[in-house]
C-alpha cells in the first residue's frame, strides 16, 4: 500500500519548524542555535509527497518553533512476542529474571498460532506506524528449520501488507550452540532467501572462538548481517561482547554487526571497559541499548528494590566514537510488560537514565547509528528528496519534548497526515482546501 499525500495539490510549506540541525540535510536554514542543535527552517513539500519545493502559490503554516523529526527507525524489537504478558506473567526476580523471562515466554510458543501471531504482530506495527516509526527490525524466534518456521510466514506476509508504510526486516533468533550444528550453513541459506539477518543469543559462557568464527564464515558465505543479544547481565565476568570484537578482527568479517544489550559492560572495571571498547570501535560494531527491557530485568529481585542499573554504558562508547542508539525491545511481554512501540518514549527513557541530557550532541548519531546497522538508507533525515516522513511535537526545546508523552503529536507520512486525537497543533493543520 502506497500512501498518497492529502496535502494540497501544489504541495505544502511548512515555515518555523526547529529540527536537529545535524538531522537536515540540503535544506536553506539559519545557524543552529550552539546549545540545543536545533535550528529553525522552512520545509516544503511537494506535490509528489516529497520533500522539496512546493509549487508556487503553495499554502504555508507556521508551525512558530514547534519540534520536527524525521520519522524513527526501531531497530530492536519482539513482534512475536508483544502483548502476550497477560498470559506469560511477569518474571518474580527468583534467581536471573532474564532466564525467568525466557522460560515464561517458551512455554507460550504452543500459544503462537495461524489465529495469534498475526493479529499481535500486526497490532505492534499499526501501534508503531501511528506512533512515527517508518522502519522497523523484529527478532524472530526461531528454533526450527526458517522455511518451515509460522512466525516467518506470518512476518513475510505482514512485510507485504506494510510496504510502503513501514519497512520490515526480520532476523531469525537463535541460541549461539546453534553454529555448532551440521546443518547451520543450510539455516544461513534459508534466512538469506527469506531476506533476513542471522540472530544470535548468547547465554552466560556459552561463547567460544570456535562457535563465533564459525558463525561469522557461514553469515559471510550467505551474504548475511548479524544481530546479537549479548551480555545480558550484569555480571562483569560475561566476555560475550569482546568476544565478538576479536572474532571479527580474526576472520575479518565484513558484513554489518549489530549487538544489543551489552549490560555487563557497567559492571566492569575502567580498565576492562576501555579494553573492550576499544575493540568494539575498531570492529565497527553498532550497540543498540535497550533501557526498558534492561532496567525491567536487571537487578530484579523478589522483595527488594534493585540497587544496581543495567542500561549500558552509553555514554563512554558515545566519548568513543562507537555508534549507540536505543531501541524499543520487548513490549507487554515476559521481558517487558509495559510500551506500545512508541520511541519517543524510548528516547525519553534513556536521556532520564542515563543522563544523556546534551540530546543536540548525540541525537544524529542516534539516528545514523539505527540507519547504518540495519541498512534502512532512505529513512533518518530530513532531506531534499526524501520522503516527507516527519514527526511534528507541539514542544519548542527538548525540555518541552522530553516531559510529555506528546500523544497529540502529528505524524505525516509521504505528505500524508496520519488520523490521530483532536489538539492544537492538527488544528493548525485542519485548513480546507479546495
Amino acid at each position: 500500500m502506497t500512501i498518497r499525500p492529502n496535502f494540497p495539490p501544489g504541495g505544502l510549506r511548512l515555515l518555523g519548524a526547529r529540527v536537529p540541525a545535524s538531522l537536515a540535510d540540503g535544506l536553506a536554514a539559519g545557524a543552529a542555535d550552539p546549545s540545543s542543535g536545533l535550528v529553525t527552517m522552512e520545509i516544503g513539500i511537494g506535490p509528489d509527497g516529497r520533500i522539496g519545493r512546493p509549487s508556487q502559490g503553495a499554502p504555508a503554516i507556521d508551525l512558530a518553533g514547534r519540534i520536527v523529526l524525521p520519522g524513527f527507525v526501531d531497530s530492536h524489537v519482539h513482534l512475536d512476542k508483544a502483548y502476550t504478558v497477560r498470559r506469560t506473567g511477569f518474571p518474580k526476580g527468583e534467581g536471573s529474571a532474564l532466564l525467568e523471562a525466557v522460560t515464561l515466554s517458551m512455554a507460550d510458543i504452543p500459544n503462537r498460532t495461524r489465529d495469534d501471531l498475526p493479529r499481535r504482530m500486526e497490532r505492534g506495527v499499526e501501534s508503531a506506524w501511528r506512533h512515527g516509526t517508518v522502519a522497523m527490525r523484529t527478532h524472530l524466534d526461531t528454533p526450527d528449520e526458517p522455511a518451515r518456521s509460522l512466525s516467518w510466514q506470518v512476518f513475510d506476509e505482514l512485510r507485504a501488507r506494510w510496504a510502503g508504510r513501514v519497512a520490515l526486516q526480520g532476523v531469525a533468533l537463535m541460541a549461539i550452540d546453534r553454529a555448532d550444528d551440521a546443518g547451520f550453513a543450510e539455516r544461513c541459506r534459508q534466512i538469506a532467501g527469506l531476506k533476513g539477518i542471522v540472530g544470535v543469543f548468547i547465554p552466560p559462557r556459552a561463547a567460544t572462538p570456535a562457535r563465533l568464527d564459525a558463525l561469522f564464515r557461514h553469515a559471510a558465505d550467505a551474504g548475511l548481517d548479524v544481530d546479537f543479544h549479548v551480555d545480558e547481565t550484569l555480571d562483569a565476568a560475561a566476555d560475550g561482547l569482546e568476544m565478538i570484537a576479536d572474532s571479527i578482527a580474526r576472520t575479518g568479517f565484513s558484513g554489518r554487526v549489530l549487538a544489543g544489550h551489552c549490560c555487563a559492560l557497567a559492571s566492569k572495571s575502567e580498565a576492562d571497559l576501555d579494553r573492550i571498547l576499544g575493540k568494539v570501535a575498531a570492529a565497527g560494531i553498532h550497540v543498540a541499548a535497550l533501557p526498558h527491557s534492561n532496567l525491567f530485568l536487571q537487578d530484579r529481585s523478589a522483595g527488594r528494590a534493585p540497587v544496581r542499573r543495567g542500561m549500558t554504558t552509553v555514554r563512554q562508547m558515545l566519548s568513543r566514537g562507537i555508534p549507540v542508539h536505543f531501541a524499543s525491545d520487548n513490549v507487554q511481554d515476559a521481558f517487558f510488560p509495559y510500551g506500545d512501540f512508541d520511541m519517543l518514549e524510548v528516547l525519553r527513557s534513556a536521556v532520564r537514565m542515563g543522563h544523556l541530557d546534551d540530546v543536540g550532541a548525540w541525537i544524529g548519531g542516534c539516528y545514523g547509528s539505527s540507519v547504518a546497522a540495519t541498512g534502512f538508507a532512505a529513512h533518518g533525515r530530513i532531506a531534499d528528496g526524501a520522503a516527507a516522513d516527519l514527526v511534528l511535537f507541539d514542544a519548542q526545546d527538548w525540555l518541552d519534548l522530553l516531559s510529555l508523552p506528546h500523544s497529540d503529536r502529528i505524524v505525516i507520512r509521504a505528505g500524508a497526515v496520519l488520523p490521530g486525537p483532536a489538539s492544537a497543533l492538527r488544528d493548525l493543520l485542519s485548513m480546507e482546501f479546495a
